[in-house]
């Protein structure tokens, strides 16, 4: 519960000037817009009226009062901050958002997240939770628009674009839906785990993410990887020589992501893994070979005279569906391909 006091208030006197009334109608209500000197005063609706902020034009109102509205029936220079309810100097607010006029096409949706370090309870510190925020914010497909961090407070403003000309109230849930969509997110990034050995991420990270990629509408390709003969490797030198070649190999894999759009895995025992998000299979078939190339021109430590290479399958959504366990049963499928023809190569879904 918020209680920003002067956001709700009494009406203003019209005692500046001769005020002028903008009306916007639909069935069931009317929404008046009051004017001093062709400057937005305060607004009224269904008998009520809400005051409009001074500098920025916005409105506070509890979304009862916005059911009969498009967001193209917002003026154009007013914005409103729909709220669950009004209690004297009391808002209260599930999301702080402001809702601007659908226009050209589309509507924006800005969104403010406040924090204060103090009081943080998170099971994870805020800054980290902050980090994987804006990740989410810029996966979801928002826009991050301002942060501001004063070492108390943290500060961050996003939009969301609305490209229909929804009903307020309809918009409110969209927006609502897209902010729980983000915080899921980054919910899920901020508790990614790292494999002890390897320093990158685990099986579950994987999972978590490929299903957080295959919800959006980016293309998302998968590579999956397997060590060739490790296990005759694990026979024949012991298994600090193979733990050196899965270190050796995951740092290759490391060098080529950005724990953005390119992640690495480690998938199971000695197979990797690597997903791209906003690439195709045809990026990731690349990304693959120069993976594969410099993996083969290793050289460790303990056995220098040792050379070790791995198969690679390929697969994107596009062959996939978006379906998690479709796209890593293609890329399996593509990997024992490689395999079979021999090793030390690269092969797409066919």
């Amino acid at each position: 519960m918020h209680c920003p006091g002067q956001s709700w208030r009494a009406p203003a006197q019209a005692n500046a000037g001769v005020p002028c009334e903008s009306v916007f109608a639909t069935i069931d209500n009317v929404l008046e817009v009051v004017r001093i000197d062709d400057e937005p005063v305060s607004v009224r609706i269904g008998g009520h009226e809400f005051v409009c902020e001074e500098e920025t034009g916005c409105v506070t109102a509890p979304k009862g009062f916005l059911r009969d509205f498009l967001l193209s029936e917002i003026p154009e220079d007013i914005c409103i901050k729909p709220v669950e309810k009004i209690e004297g100097n009391c808002i209260h607010v599930k999301n702080e958002v402001t809702l601007y006029q659908f226009r050209d096409g589309s509507a924006t949706t800005a969104v403010e997240e406040m924090f204060r370090r103090k009081f943080w309870d998170g099971e994870t510190g805020l800054s980290p939770y902050i980090a994987a925020l804006r990740q989410a914010i810029a996966e979801k497909e928002a826009t991050e628009k301002d942060f501001q961090d004063d070492g108390d407070y943290i500060f961050l403003h996003y939009e969301i674009t609305i490209s229909e000309d929804l009903g307020i109230q309809e918009a409110i849930l969209f927006v609502d839906a897209a902010i729980e969509r983000i915080q899921k997110r980054a919910d899920q990034l901020v508790s990614r785990r790292r494999d002890r050995l390897l320093d990158i991420f685990d099986r579950g990270s994987f999972e978590d993410d490929l299903r957080c990629a295959l919800d959006g509408n980016k293309p998302v390709a998968l590579i999956l990887a397997d060590i060739d003969h490790f296990k005759w490797v694990n026979d024949t030198f012991g298994h600090l020589v193979g733990d050196e070649v899965l270190c050796a190999i995951a740092k290759v894999f490391s060098s080529r992501g950005d724990g953005r759009n390119r992640v690495e895995y480690r998938y199971g025992g000695e197979e990797l893994a690597l997903i791209l998000t906003g690439g195709d299979a045809g990026e990731a078939t690349e990304l693959a070979e120069s993976i594969r190339a410099e993996v083969e021109q290793l050289r460790l430590k303990a056995q220098p005279e040792l050379k070790v290479t791995i198969s690679m399958g390929v697969s994107d959504a596009a062959c996939a569906g978006r379906d998690s366990a479709e796209l890593v049963k293609h890329a399996d499928a593509a990997l024992y391909s490689a395999k079979n023809e021999g090793r030390n190569r690269v092969r797409p879904s066919r």
